[in-house]
């Protein structure tokens, strides 16, 4: 996979501007055709990213803003959605390599996009909080699906103990805190500790949010960081944006979890976490008022 990324990654900055304009409850999509899609493709495409529309809008009842840049290249693979990945220059939104022959219910039952989707809700925080950024995109990939009804609470389960446990497995750098490894994360191919060590982060954090005298939810530190702070094309550390969401809850467990996950020399104990997970309802459909229809 990481070759594939690689060799898409440098192929995709050429191309001939399609542009198009989806206007959803949302906000817009600018969809930038890169390839040439027939109609009834386009269609598809266009049926697809409405539903992810929805789904982006389940997170906290908000786009990260109003037009978010969508751009589909094709590649032929046995995938709907191929690979993906985030375009910071503005507007900001994600690059798709998609196979629109694949049938229309297996890009909605594609996790890929569900997770870029998830990126677009904090800006980017540099190479060395990676775990941060991929953290948070994993954390959701899963709620959101869930969301969607693509996915049961049980298979939700199911894929973070999977997940987690695959993180825990990749020992090969305990000399390494996260945050060194996630600097140098493609190189060592250490995408499992540092993907799903930062999705435990986000598990625990929203956890410690639900039991505070006053209940509140990752959602609403989202929601009100959209708010007030997301800004566009540029980048935030992941320790910045631990204290901003410290100021939005109240608290200073965001700061405390990132000095903890940040210089962990590995996968933080999970077993617990994900038990009070289901116990406290992050694994039940709806997670908020705004579940996809």
């Amino acid at each position: 996979m990481l070759t594939l990324a690689l060799m898409l990654f440098s192929g995709s900055q050429a191309h001939a501007n399609d542009l198009e304009n989806l206007s959803l409850e949302g906000g817009t999509f600018l969809i930038d055709w890169r390839d040439e899609f027939s109609s009834a493709e386009k269609q598809k495409m266009r049926d697809w990213l409405r539903h992810m529309g929805n789904v982006v809008t389940s997170l906290h009842g908000t786009w990260p803003r109003e037009r978010i840049r969508i751009a589909l290249k094709k590649y032929n693979s046995s995938s709907a959605v191929v690979f993906g990945r985030v375009l910071r220059q503005r507007p900001e939104g994600i690059l798709f390599y998609v196979n629109p022959a694949r049938p229309a219910q297996e890009f909605i039952s594609s996790w890929t996009s569900y997770h870029e989707f998830g990126h677009l809700f904090i800006p980017y925080p540099g190479r060395a909080d990676v775990w941060f950024s991929e953290g948070l995109a994993s954390y959701y990939q899963n709620i959101l699906q869930l969301r969607a009804g693509v996915l049961t609470s049980t298979e939700v389960r199911a894929r973070y103990e999977a997940a987690f446990d695959r993180g825990d497995k990749d020992d090969r750098h305990a000399d390494l805190t996260l945050g060194e490894l996630s600097e140098d994360m493609r190189n060592r191919g250490a995408f499992m500790r540092v993907y799903w060590s930062g999705a435990l982060y986000f598990m625990e954090a929203d956890l410690a949010l639900r039991s505070l005298p006053r209940p509140m939810t990752l959602d609403d530190v989202l929601r009100d960081y959209n708010a007030c702070c997301l800004p566009e094309g540029e980048t935030r550390s992941g320790r910045s944006l631990a204290a901003t969401f410290d100021r939005l809850s109240g608290t200073t467990l965001f700061t405390e979890l990132y000095n903890k996950y940040e210089n962990s020399h590995a996968m933080p104990a999970w077993q617990t976490v994900l038990k009070q997970a289901g116990e406290a309802g992050l694994l039940a459909a709806p997670l908020s008022e705004t579940a996809v229809k």
